[in-house]
């Protein structure tokens, strides 16, 4: 389907409510340290409470494999200002971890919570870590209002696996998707903020290449995390981006080569890289231990990127080398990547 790269099926042995698996892969079986799963709560769910406020229990679902950290993203409708809360839950050696609080969504506010910590997991900021591998999860949602849910997402790690020596492996032939560059440098904000706000201006870039209205202050306003005070915490990220009417999520990246299935003009790929002085020849920012950028494309053994860490608007897109910016994406941030698509 035109503008859905993504292929999704069921999981082997999957009951009512159980996720789609999101793969990155063509064999029949997952068997990569990094999954994506899409839930869809109307479907298979438990329901509690009555009047404005209800509660969406998911059922326990078992994993193909064992993880040691997972992110969930929510995709959220409102008509008005509904709140929701998002929780999570795993299970290690057939025990059970309490609800851990991931964030909080709402149109006027959203944060995430102070770090939590028992002897299971820890959560930092919006990754939950775990202590010993994990199993099994399922997500409590606790709502208010008009808010719709038609989508979860769920990403898993395996911390244990290597980095992949064909990682720097790109598609073939070449790809040029037109971005109207935008510099975060150049927003009139203090020259502290500037330095921050590099993930509301990459994700303003990918809204207006989809044909979506925004503009990197409002993006910034809606995305800030004001219990983390960060501009870059990715489920909210990806939940605005929902908000305005495309399906967003934080997902994991192994090869480049993946880049030939998910990265389209319908299907942007917003990735996380550190690195640095002298690791990215030509980068925008000397060094940096974590910076959001918009990939649009590659050729000539180079990615295609508008990093918002240029000075001007004119300097935005670069082309990096494919090894020296697969270390910064692939190794340095475990592939970590918002993926923002129509729907």
């Amino acid at each position: 389907m035109v503008g859905r790269p993504l292929w999704e099926r069921k999981v082997p042995g999957s009951s009512p409510g159980a996720p789609i698996f999101i793969s990155f892969m063509n064999n029949a079986e997952p068997k990569l340290p990094y999954l994506t799963f899409v839930h869809r709560p109307q479907r298979g769910y438990l329901f509690h409470g009555d009047g404005d406020i209800h509660t969406v229990v998911s059922p326990a679902f078992e994993t193909p494999v064992d993880f040691s950290s997972l992110i969930l993203s929510v995709n959220y409708h409102t008509a008005t200002n509904g709140w929701l809360l998002s929780e999570v839950q795993i299970r290690q050696g057939g025990v059970w971890s309490k609800f851990f609080k991931l964030a909080l969504f709402s149109v006027r506010l959203g944060h995430s919570f102070d770090t939590q910590e028992d002897d299971s997991a820890f959560l930092a900021v919006d990754v939950l870590r775990a202590k010993t591998p994990a199993q099994a999860y399922r997500f409590r949602l606790t709502l208010h209002g008009d808010m719709d849910v038609p989508r979860v997402f769920v990403c898993l790690t395996d911390a244990a696996a290597a980095y992949d020596g064909c990682a720097a492996i790109l598609p073939p032939g070449h790809l040029k998707i037109p971005v109207n560059p935008l510099s975060q440098m150049c927003l009139a904000v203090s020259p502290t903020d500037k330095l921050r706000l590099c993930s509301p201006t990459s994700l303003t870039m990918a809204l207006q290449t989809l044909g979506v209205k925004a503009e990197p202050l409002q993006t910034a306003s809606a995305v800030y995390d004001d219990r983390a005070r960060i501009y870059g915490n990715w489920t909210l990220n990806t939940a605005y981006a929902s908000r305005l009417g495309c399906e967003a999520f934080v997902t994991r990246f192994q090869r480049l080569s993946q880049l030939g299935e998910f990265l389209t003009p319908q299907s942007l790929v917003l990735a996380t890289v550190a690195y640095k002085c002298g690791e990215l020849a030509g980068a925008a920012a000397a060094q940096t231990p974590g910076h959001l950028v918009l990939l649009c494309g590659w050729e000539n053994g180079k990615i295609r990127v508008a990093d918002p860490a240029a000075e001007t608007a004119k300097e935005v897109i670069r082309f990096y080398d494919a090894a020296e910016f697969a270390r910064a994406w692939l190794m340095h941030k475990r592939g970590a990547a918002y993926l923002v698509r129509k729907l």
